[in-house]
């Protein structure tokens, strides 16, 4: 769990956060985060999913078929942390899309290891800006050439996740 207040090991390269701040001799947080769905399934976690509170539906339906499913489960939910991402309440749904939109933040379903369900992106594709522009935590990052080398990690990162995951409608 990463509430946006402190540093952890979700928290996303680039980001601010009270114990990983941004300053002239630093762009954030500098690592990248865990994939946590990946741990879950080295572990054969027979139910391992990803969702954000920016589709609901899909949110309760994976609840749901989590609970029909005998053993462990795992699902990661995208929530922002207001105070801590420096988001506006009213962004909160929108922060949830993007994430998912440009490609951060691939919503995925497994059963028994085997991919069985993603999350398209839409065409065109959100570049990973929109994402970080209405977070206060990312707002350093367009400030000098180092933030805006992060910002094309990050692009590079959501790009990377539209291949290995097939999220790009054809």
């Amino acid at each position: 769990m990463n509430t946006g207040v402190q540093s952890s090991s979700s928290t996303p390269i680039g980001a601010y956060t009270m114990t990983s701040p941004a300053s002239t001799h630093s762009t954030g947080n500098i690592l990248h985060k865990k994939d946590l769905p990946a741990i879950a399934l080295a572990h054969d976690v027979p139910y391992v999913a990803t969702a954000t509170v920016g589709d609901l539906k899909d949110f309760v339906e994976k609840v749901k078929k989590a609970a029909t499913i005998k053993g462990p489960k795992f699902i990661q939910i995208y929530s922002t942390c207001t105070p801590g991402w420096n988001v506006q309440t009213c962004d909160t749904i929108k922060v949830a899309k993007l994430a998912q939109e440009t490609g951060l933040y691939p919503v995925l379903e497994y059963e028994n290891g085997k991919l069985i369900n993603v999350k398209k992106v839409p065409k065109p594709t959100p570049k990973v800006e929109r994402f970080l522009e209405i977070q206060g935590r990312y707002r350093h990052l367009f400030k000098n050439n180092k933030g805006k080398g992060i910002i094309k990690e990050l692009q590079r990162q959501a790009n990377y996740n539209i291949k290995k995951f097939d999220l790009r409608y054809e």
